[in-house]
């Protein structure tokens, strides 16, 4: 019986894995791919001109977004682990997620949920998921201030 339970969590858990990298790999192919749209390439014009450091706009900022962008593969994990934490604890994830678009304190309180006490990955989680939110909401904001300085 042990060794039925150790294999269904080495399943769920490889689930987990494969889940987690198909949808980072779905988004970042997103993120790549929005940087050929003719309006994007128009706003990375205005702000950075046709050709920075001598390569083509498009080529530059899909580039620069793969580096950028490339931690998403953790972020996306981790979320995903919280997620997994959170089924086994029986707290809907999804809900408090959903209701975090209305206000912070949800979003914090979907952080601090994962207490000193749980296991270590899940705190490693919890404080990677934390991070990637606040470095994806600066690039947004970096994106936000360079456009608006150029008037895009």
């Amino acid at each position: 019986m042990g060794s039925n339970a150790a294999n269904d969590t080495k399943e769920a858990h490889n689930r987990l894995r494969v889940t987690a990298f198909v949808v980072s790999f779905l988004m970042y192919l997103i993120f790549i791919g929005v940087n050929f749209d003719p309006a994007v390439t128009k706003a990375q014009v205005g702000v950075a001109g046709e050709r920075p450091f001598g390569i083509p706009a498009q080529v530059f900022f899909a580039g620069l977004n793969a580096i950028l962008f490339f931690p998403i593969f953790w972020w996306t994990s981790s979320l995903m682990k919280l997620q997994a934490h959170a089924n086994q604890q029986d707290r809907s994830f999804a809900s408090v997620l959903l209701s975090a678009m209305y206000t912070l304190v949800d979003l914090f309180s979907l952080f601090t949920s994962v207490r000193d006490t749980a296991p270590a990955e899940i705190r490693k989680a919890r404080n990677v998921t934390f991070a990637g939110f606040l470095y994806f909401a600066a690039l947004a904001a970096v994106w936000i201030v360079l456009a608006a300085r150029a008037g895009v």
